[in-house]
């Protein structure tokens, strides 16, 4: 036995079989119920895995395409390698510059999902782009959201892209970058708070958009190198709050869990999916495990983990970008990880653990009489020889997620604490 399984053996091993059914019983209002026995039985018994593993990666075949746009020099190359997490000299990077360095629409692939595309659009203004041509030339139609950036006011170019964006009913956002820049140099000379600088460069924006009828607009505060300071998180939440549901799931699971946002929206999607990863594994080919009284297939449980542990953070790669993003060591951050320690360390182990407590608790018993009482366990029945191992698999990632879930919070608020501490220790030296 490892020595973080031993450590986090109690952690992994402590249930509450009540409210773990009731969150498993929560998970079945999200399934077509008709529409998976439709589909299960239209195929052979052999290939309702194929069915199953449809369900859990269908968004990554969702097209998603959000276009950058606004003024020379305005930060919207730099806005498009930030959301997908590249440096400028990173491979595949957009080119920045202070001149117009974007002449034609220019498509960019996020590293970890190719569907997803940053569109670099032209600046307005310019002589190859005039406003009255922008809308057409751009093929704005295609587009599922606009961010429009500007570095001082947004122009009146702005303002007729924004009338065109409201009459093909699309989603659009204002962006103030910059701020890194400007709310140092305000506080120095005129010795009002961060608070107070924010506050006046927002009012002045929404007075003028407000002025020229643009109601109620969505003003966020960046800086377009880091997506962990001023509103970026909050820019980014707002873009996938806007999406249609498909686009939004896709939009989360891609992008880094480097906001305790990102990671809070990552594991309601995800543990949606549990359901069904506990039909794969149930349905797949279990084996019997010692001390532990239904059969799963640990493989797929073990995957999911390590996908998870991937996508919420806590690899050594993530670990190392949020690092450098919140100017800390990924060795500082690793201290702040406890029960995903034995998942990353030993992941068959202690997934093995994990449902041995569960039948020790009384699970397989508990989980499938519950389920039998339920139109879910008709179905389940049809797919899998064991209505208690689904029962058993579904609860084991339950609390898996939990755990990783749990620890990735727990890594970033250390990250925020130190990043903050330094500040303050930068701001006394400075007086």
């Amino acid at each position: 036995m490892s020595d973080s399984l031993e450590k986090y053996t109690e952690e992994l091993t402590d249930f509450s079989l009540e409210e773990e059914t009731r969150k498993m019983k929560a998970t079945f209002v999200e399934v077509d119920l008709e529409e998976l026995k439709a589909e299960m039985e239209a195929m052979n018994l052999e290939n309702h895995s194929e069915v199953i593993t449809k369900h859990i990666e269908q968004w990554k075949k969702i097209p998603l395409n959000i276009a950058i746009t606004g003024e020379s020099g305005s930060g919207k190359s730099t806005m498009v390698n930030t959301l997908r997490g590249l440096k400028p000299r990173d491979k595949g990077a957009a080119l920045v510059g202070v001149k117009e360095t974007t002449m034609i629409p220019t498509s960019y692939l996020h590293p970890d999902n190719p569907n997803l595309k940053l569109w670099d659009l032209p600046g307005m203004g310019t002589l190859k782009f005039p406003a009255i041509e922008y809308v057409e030339k751009m093929e704005c139609q295609k587009y599922d959201f606009f961010l429009i950036v500007s570095h001082t006011r947004f122009s009146e170019n702005d303002l007729n892209l924004v009338r065109a964006l409201r009459r093909l009913d699309k989603k659009f956002a204002f962006v103030r970058s910059r701020m890194d820049i400007d709310i140092p140099n305000q506080m120095e000379d005129y010795g009002i708070t961060e608070d107070e600088v924010k506050e006046e460069v927002r009012g002045d924006i929404s007075k003028y958009l407000e002025k020229e009828q643009i109601d109620h607009p969505q003003i966020f505060l960046v800086n377009c190198r880091q997506r962990t300071t001023y509103e970026f998180s909050d820019l980014v939440s707002y873009i996938w709050d806007n999406l249609p549901e498909m686009k939004r799931i896709a939009m989360v699971l891609t992008l880094k869990a480097v906001t305790e946002s990102m990671v809070t929206a990552k594991t309601d999607i995800l543990r949606k999916e549990i359901y069904w990863t506990a039909l794969l594994s149930a349905a797949g080919g279990a084996v019997p495990i010692p001390g532990v009284s239904v059969a799963v297939d640990v493989a797929i449980i073990a995957a999911q983990t390590m996908d998870w542990i991937t996508n919420l953070g806590l690899d050594h790669i993530s670990l190392k970008q949020i690092a450098e993003e919140y100017n800390t060591t990924a060795d500082y951050l690793r201290k702040n990880i406890k029960g995903t320690s034995a998942l990353i360390a030993s992941p068959r182990e202690a997934i093995v653990t994990i449902l041995r407590g569960l039948a020790l608790a009384g699970a397989p018993k508990v989980l499938g009489e519950s389920l039998k009482a339920t139109v879910v366990g008709v179905v389940i029945g049809s797919v899998v020889s064991s209505i208690s191992a689904y029962g058993c698999t579904y609860v084991a990632l339950n609390k898996i997620l939990t755990l990783i879930s749990e620890d990735s919070h727990r890594v970033l608020q250390a990250a925020i604490a130190m990043r903050a501490k330094r500040l303050t220790e930068e701001a006394a030296r400075a007086v």
